[in-house]
């Protein structure tokens, strides 16, 4: 049996059991993981595989796999490519749903670069994250879904992200063009076919309990049945509990990639206020080490600030998401699932650093703090920051040394408020699963 997880970037990550775009393993912005390849032929299901060319020729083994999401749908084309006679099992009406949802139904299909410390998080070792990404490079990848004689997409580069989209900007066309490729190699794709349990057989096959039909036997299994994330698309853990019966290891789940909740600056109401250039850093509890590995040494490092890789946040209705947020919501959301001490989030809302902001105060003019502040910072953030500190109606002129401390403070390392955070039904993937030395 092969545990597989996204196979590339596009797989929002549902930790397609192990690595749950945050598995075990996972990017910051995607999952990424590639499925090896089965042996092309099967003489006994219970014996190895003969490699000896005067051998009785031996019938295609029977490869199944457990989902129809983008990591599901790569792994059973490699195993079609590699001879075998494959299904999949899919539990709703439609596969590849969350492919359909990302890059805001236009599909980043993949990054334009890949940078391992700096863009993935791991509760493994770093030798543990690199194996994973020898096995498919981001070039074969995408050599893969544009060739047209594999996926044919045809893509182009958005410089702004530095992300790869079809150049139909169609979420739609990658899933079918994905979809169609399968079928015309002869892959069967069942649809609205649930498995609650899996088991080896006598003869050593695997048959899979299926709800409401006959047992589903097969020669090789591939698990890619999403992790927790987006439970409305059919990924409520499934996975988790059949390898778990098997004996697999289980790392506590939690949400990733999820919005934060929790009130404005000044107890505003600030929803739809965007920031594109902030610089958002993390600060672990006194004591408590980082988990991101250190470039290059695979080692922890110890109450260094994270900083977020990417510069949007939003201020939502129920408190704050954007690509930063995501970025460092995990650190926040691991320590509330723990009931631990909670690490601080300090956003400098204009990225622009507090010795530029001492410059800009220091206009002995009859200027209003709001109205410098507002040169800068959108206008209702500004003057929440600014009645937070008690200086609505203050001159800069007037401020005196305390004050001035305390608006650089609240300019530059603002502490977010965030109390909570939105779960399964908003995070993109789901930390935790099958650990790495277990695939």
């Amino acid at each position: 049996m092969i545990v597989a997880n996204a196979s590339f970037s596009w797989c929002c990550g549902s930790a397609k059991t192990s690595f749950s775009r945050l598995g075990y393993v996972a990017r910051k912005r995607k999952l990424i993981l590639s499925i090896s390849r089965p042996s092309s032929t099967v003489c006994s299901a219970s014996q190895p595989l003969s490699t000896d060319k005067t051998a009785v020729k031996c019938s295609p083994p029977a490869v199944t796999i457990l989902g129809g999401g983008a990591a599901g749908l790569t792994a059973a084309w490699f195993a079609a490519e590699a001879g075998a006679e494959v299904t999949v099992l899919e539990r709703t009406r439609e596969a590849g749903k969350k492919i359909l949802m990302s890059g805001g139904s236009r599909s980043n299909v993949l990054p334009g670069e890949v940078h391992l410390e700096r863009d993935y998080f791991t509760g493994g070792t770093e030798a543990q994250l690199r194996s994973l990404f020898r096995t498919w490079s981001l070039k074969a990848c995408q050599e893969w879904l544009e060739s047209p004689e594999q996926v044919g997409i045809e893509l182009a580069l958005e410089e702004e992200t530095n992300k790869w989209f079809p150049k139909s900007n169609s979420a739609k066309e990658v899933r079918d063009r994905l979809v169609q490729g399968l079928l015309a190699r002869g892959i069967n794709i069942r649809y609205n076919t649930s498995v609650e349990g899996i088991h080896r057989t006598e003869d050593g096959r695997w048959s899979c309990k299926l709800e409401g039909r006959e047992d589903h036997i097969t020669d090789r299994l591939i698990v890619a049945t999403g992790g927790l994330s987006f439970p409305l698309v059919g990924t409520d853990g499934t996975g988790h509990r059949l390898l778990n019966a098997l004996g697999h290891t289980l790392v506590p789940t939690y949400p990733a990639l999820t919005p934060l909740t929790g009130p404005h600056p000044n107890g505003e109401q600030l929803a739809g206020v965007s920031l594109y250039a902030v610089n958002l850093r993390c600060v672990m509890p006194k004591g408590k080490a980082d988990e991101v590995p250190e470039a290059g040494k695979g080692k922890r490092r110890k109450n260094k600030p994270v900083e977020a890789e990417r510069t949007g946040l939003l201020l939502t209705h129920k408190g704050y998401s954007g690509p930063s947020v995501l970025d460092l919501s995990h650190h926040a959301v691991q320590a509330m699932e723990r009931r631990e001490e909670r690490p601080r989030l300090l956003v400098d809302w204009s990225g622009d650093g507090r010795e530029m902001w001492e410059q800009r105060l220091n206009d002995r003019g009859k200027g209003m703090v709001s109205g410098c502040v507002k040169k800068h910072l959108p206008n209702r953030l500004a003057d929440a920051l600014v009645a937070e500190c008690g200086l609505s109606e203050r001159k800069l002129s007037e401020l005196k040394k305390d004050e001035r401390k305390m608006l650089l403070d609240m300019l530059t390392e603002y502490d977010l408020n965030y109390q909570g955070h939105q779960g399964y039904k908003k995070a993109e993937v789901t930390g935790g699963g099958v650990p790495p030395d277990e695939i």
